[in-house]
């Protein structure tokens, strides 16, 4: 069956060879439980550098496509950090391009599947045609692969008697609900992707037989797989969701994407330079008239910059008192 164009296709090394968020997450999860068993057991054996190396590609890859599909900047930062070090481990210089890291990355992993001109460089064909119109209600971090890839890890190892005190049950439970969410936040950047929209719901729906509820149809099965992981994700304890059609414009994610440096050109004439992902407030806000940081402005400068101020943001009706930073702070 021909495979659809998606994102990453619009880069070479994944347009050549046209892999399946399925076979990225196995082929890294594989990698990481093994160096992770070789850790554990041998750390120093002599295959653990190849091993090591073997993870950071495959981890690299998959981090890669992620963030090629969503455009999230944490994810991309991960990448590049992988491609660095993979050519660490390589013995390869880190000072002749600014992007070497991640092009790096991306010509060993189409090496691999035997593409000899696997780099960084556009495919020829390839358009933008495919990414998505808005973010999807919720994105994949680097710390979801870390979980996906240490639960399966682990749950393997606890099999093991060198491991009794490892739940096993519960970090295959974590796994099935982290590995689902990988597929289904995929899925959502691109709605082509019908094979990884299908893994999602297969995920949703063992996991409610896991957890011995009724079936449910396939989008609330995969709906299911957010529900039980706000239930193991300590970072979202205290954070309620936000509605889909959040005042606040954050469709859901929590966050707004948000211009916080602009360079001056004089006459109080700027242009935006630098944005980035910000905590949603809910709704409209406005700035506290006694933040300690800015004076009230909502803006910082700096020679030649001016900088958006978030130490006194707050909802509109929210007392100032709550959010205005300490003097010294």
């Amino acid at each position: 069956m021909p495979v659809g164009h998606h994102p990453e296709h619009a880069v070479k090394a994944y347009h050549d060879e046209r892999p399946s968020i399925t076979r990225l997450i196995l082929e890294a999860r594989w990698a990481h439980y093994r160096l992770t068993d070789a850790l554990e057991h041998d750390p120093d054996n002599h295959a653990v550098p190849a091993l090591r190396r073997l993870k950071l590609l495959h981890a690299g890859a998959l981090l890669d496509v992620l963030a090629l599909r969503t455009q999230d900047p944490h994810l991309d930062e991960a990448a590049r950090d992988h491609g660095t070090v993979l050519r660490e481990a390589d013995g390869l210089a880190l000072d002749d391009h600014p992007h070497n890291g991640l092009d790096h990355l991306r010509d060993q992993y189409a090496r691999l599947h035997h593409h000899t001109h696997g780099d960084a460089c556009r495919a020829p064909h390839a358009t933008d045609e495919s990414l998505p119109t808005k973010r999807p209600f919720r994105r994949p971090s680097p710390q979801l692969v870390h979980q996906m890839l240490d639960t399966y890890a682990w749950a393997h190892l606890g099999l093991t008697p060198h491991f009794p005190a490892v739940d096993v049950a519960s970090e295959q439970r974590q796994h099935l609900i982290t590995r689902g969410l990988l597929l289904d936040w995929a899925a959502t950047a691109a709605p082509a992707d019908n094979a990884a929209a299908a893994a999602a719901a297969t995920a949703g729906h063992a996991l409610r037989a896991v957890d011995r509820k009724a079936p449910l149809n396939d989008l609330r099965a995969r709906a299911y797989l957010l529900e039980a992981f706000r239930d193991i994700d300590d970072q979202d304890e205290d954070d309620a969701p936000h509605p889909h059609d959040c005042a606040g414009h954050c469709d859901g994610t929590g966050e707004v994407l948000t211009v916080l440096t602009w360079d001056h050109h004089g006459d109080d004439h700027y242009t935006a330079v630098h944005q980035e992902p910000i905590l949603c407030l809910g709704g409209p806000a406005t700035h506290a008239p006694d933040c300690a940081t800015c004076g009230g402005l909502g803006f910082t400068y700096t020679v030649g910059y001016r900088d958006l101020c978030l130490d006194g943001r707050i909802a509109d009706g929210d007392p100032v008192a709550a959010t205005v930073a300490p003097q010294g702070a």
